[in-house]
């Protein structure tokens, strides 16, 4: 089961909360991200809202798929000031570890709508085969 944590009102909604919930989503993960396993390949989806492909950096080593960046604050003009800023603006790390062989000179990437979309194949050894019965 999960339960989505959300700012208590009080400290003993925030005890209820810790102490309730199954599961307490790390609330800085910053890229959010979503990985489908598919027959041949495997697809991370991250949400950067706002950012541009050229401030995205992405590697892949030893396994360990990594996106980094960094969201940069709107400059603000001339006599003007912050009422509410809820904004992250701040320098993102995300690594996800597979557990099994990705063709690393096959893996793509692209970014539409604030959605980076990155596919990563399998290698041959990894792909479920069918096994024929004589």
């Amino acid at each position: 089961m999960f339960i989505r944590f959300d700012s208590p009102r009080t400290y003993n909604n925030l005890m209820e909360n810790i102490f309730t919930s199954d599961v307490m989503p790390n609330c800085c993960a910053d890229p959010a991200i979503d990985i489908v396993e598919q027959e041949n390949e495997i697809v991370v989806n991250a949400e950067l809202p706002g950012m541009k492909k050229e401030d995205v950096k992405i590697t892949f080593e030893k396994n360990v798929l990594t996106i980094s960046g960094e969201r940069k604050s709107e400059e603000l003009p001339e006599n003007s000031k912050v009422l509410l800023n809820e904004s992250r603006c701040r320098a993102f790390d995300r690594s996800v570890r597979f557990g099994y062989d990705i063709d690393a000179a096959k893996i793509s990437a692209e970014m539409s709508n604030g959605i980076l979309t990155i596919k990563l194949p399998k290698t041959d050894e990894v792909k479920a085969k069918e096994i024929p019965i004589n």
